[in-house]
């Protein structure tokens, strides 16, 4: 049996997880877009790093051209 810890994420990050979803982003592409790798932005959507530089740019992104 596999048993899935549910955490509330704070309301900024689950806002960015939903634009990244509603744009057509993955989060490979969108960390290639935003000039910073992958595992960083994994990171900041997770809660294990603060960074407000990347939840802005993550509202600026426009559609994603591509979607996933």
């Amino acid at each position: 049996m596999h048993c899935k810890t549910t955490t509330k994420r704070p309301k900024e990050i689950q806002e960015a997880r939903n634009i990244l979803r509603a744009k057509g982003w993955t989060q490979a592409a969108a960390a290639q877009r935003l000039g910073i790798t992958s595992i960083h932005l994994c990171y900041v959507l997770n809660g294990h790093r603060q960074s407000c530089r990347v939840l802005n740019a993550i509202a600026h992104l426009p559609a994603n051209p591509t979607p996933a």
